[in-house]
């Protein structure tokens, strides 16, 4: 055997292999904590509705910038003709 070949006794050899599993995990858990606050720290702010596409964002003000027909309403009953609604 070779940790009595070493002078290692079997309490110290279970003692170091309980000690390197414990600090293991205890080192896992502290990567995932920096993971989250990297994450945290370095993510920009984001729309909670989510991203909008280049393309449509681009289209969109390009089309705000447009001079499109504009109608005047009398009333409603014109607003509604001009929708095509019924009365």
């Amino acid at each position: 055997m070779l940790f009595l070949q070493t002078g290692c006794s079997m309490f110290t050899l279970m003692t170091t292999q309980v000690l390197v599993k414990k600090l293991d995990k205890e080192v896992k858990g502290l990567k995932k904590d920096l993971r989250e606050m990297k994450k945290f720290i370095f993510s920009p702010l984001k729309d909670e509705e989510g991203e909008y596409k280049a393309s449509f964002v681009k289209k969109m003000l390009s089309r705000a910038g447009e001079k499109g027909p504009f109608h005047r309403f009398s009333g409603k009953e014109s607003f509604l003709r001009h929708v095509g609604a019924k009365k």
